[in-house]
């Protein structure tokens, strides 16, 4: 199944196909850069968006503006397309870069994080501790620590693929 991914709840800009992965790092401009980026990786990867068969959309959690840049792109890209789309978790797909115990946080602007612990083996993934708003000083972190890390583009596509053959297809953004 041809899926594209795509997550704009970080200050990255993270771009999956089931063979290609690209992450940008933007801070606050998502929008701006988006669409420039998408058409560029497409063609690099030689996919036209005729072959797509489903999107992706990292769900967070993540910042209120660029979740609805990611979520009104997937959904359009979608609705435009014919083909179905669904929501995944961005952390989930940052630990999946991991092996082992792993907790992935990504920090905010107002000094708080969000944060989640996870057990990789292999490509199955065990949530250890769901994913949470804390304080930085306050996570007590278990095996790998990854912070700030940009979620995989492979793996939001391996999320996205498990979901949608089980027939999931809402986006409910992730706000902690």
């Amino acid at each position: 199944m041809l899926v594209l991914a795509l997550d704009t709840a970080t200050s990255y800009l993270v771009l999956g196909l089931p063979h290609a992965e690209r992450a940008i790092r933007l801070g606050r401009r998502h929008a701006e850069v988006l669409w420039g980026e998408l058409e560029a990786f497409l063609h690099q990867a030689g996919v036209g968006l005729g072959e797509l068969e489903g999107i992706a959309v990292g769900r967070g959690p993540g910042s209120y503006t660029g979740l609805r840049v990611g979520i009104a792109a997937g959904l359009g890209l979608a609705r435009g397309l014919g083909v179905p789309v669904t929501g995944v978790e961005t952390l989930e797909a940052t630990a999946l870069r991991y092996q082992g115990r792993v907790t992935v946080a990504q920090t905010t602007r107002n000094g708080l994080c969000y944060a989640a612990g996870y057990r990789i083996v292999g490509a199955k993934l065990e949530t250890l501790q769901a994913p949470h708003r804390s304080r930085l000083n306050e996570l007590h972190p278990t095996g790998l620590f990854a912070l700030d890390q940009p979620p995989s583009g492979k793996a939001l596509v391996h999320l996205g693929i498990e979901a949608l053959q089980a027939g999931r297809t809402l986006i409910e953004p992730l706000y902690l």
